[in-house]
């Protein structure tokens, strides 16, 4: 198995990384704003099928993730700031601000989240996540549709017990990127 396949990876909101296993390569797809969006409302997630950014954020990491050097501020403008994902943020929230811009490494085991609140709090944070090469991620559907019980994680974030998702119907969708995504 190639040395990527073995790297920490970033994780965050209401969801798990897996092993990673190598899979075949999916295709780009056209992106369609409606879809994205409606995705978001309806499951809580949209994956951009971009494979190009496994290679940068192995780039990024050989680098150290050097976040506040220029390097690190056109990646960013690359993937955060990309047109797609400003499209769907300045359609879906009143108004935009980059909030974290670090990695994450696995927690194995831990459902997080950043916000809590189901629909009474309203969609206030879009997450991007930039997965690294031979990411396998599990995405909670319609777990953002709920108020679910949460409790203070190690990492500042919000942690959710499994039986809460499982009380809630919301079942892991498992991602793969064997080339990274977006």
């Amino acid at each position: 198995m190639p040395e990527a396949f073995n790297r920490p990876l970033p994780r965050s909101c209401l969801h798990r990384r897996l092993q990673a296993q190598p899979v075949s390569v999916m295709a780009s797809t056209a992106f369609k704003l409606d879809v994205a969006r409606r995705s978001l409302l309806e499951e809580g997630f949209f994956d951009l099928n971009d494979s190009t950014v496994g290679d940068r954020v192995l780039e990024m990491e050989m680098r150290g993730f050097p976040y506040l050097t220029e390097y690190g501020m056109d990646f960013c403008k690359q993937f955060a700031f990309d047109e797609r994902i400003r499209s769907i943020l300045e359609t879906s929230l009143e108004r935009c601000s980059l909030g974290h811009w670090l990695r994450y490494e696995e927690f194995p085991g831990h459902v997080e989240c950043f916000r809590r609140g189901g629909p009474k709090a309203g969609r206030r944070v879009l997450m991007v996540h930039l997965w690294a090469k031979g990411s396998r991620v599990e995405y909670y559907t319609l777990s953002h549709l709920h108020d679910l019980a949460t409790t203070k994680g190690r990492r500042s974030l919000y942690e959710i017990p499994q039986s809460e998702l499982d009380r809630m119907g919301s079942k892991p969708e498992v991602k793969d990127f064997p080339d990274g995504g977006l």
